[in-house]
């Protein structure tokens, strides 16, 4: 069952596209971070999924999910930015 967060594959990739991911080249389905090569997705758009690069799966292996109400620098952060802009 999906979430309702889920994503379709060319879904994610424009949204990876949007935070500075880049084509490999003009004409391939690899999709690279643009600071480190080694992280790459590989789109297949007939089958509509993503492959992860090794080095891309360790990565998110590091990644821990923390719901926004139990970060404690969350709230603290976003408030002072929302405060700052209103001083403006």
């Amino acid at each position: 069952m999906k979430s309702k967060d889920s994503l379709s594959a060319e879904q994610q990739v424009l949204a990876m596209l949007d935070r500075g991911w880049r084509w490999r080249d003009p004409l391939s389905s690899v999709l690279v971070h643009p600071q480190d090569y080694s992280l790459f997705v590989v789109y297949d758009q007939q089958a509509g999924t993503l492959t992860c690069s090794a080095e891309l799966l360790k990565a998110l292996d590091l990644i821990i999910p923390t719901p926004p109400h139990q970060s404690r620098y969350y709230w603290p952060d976003e408030q002072r930015a929302y405060l700052r802009s209103k001083r403006r």
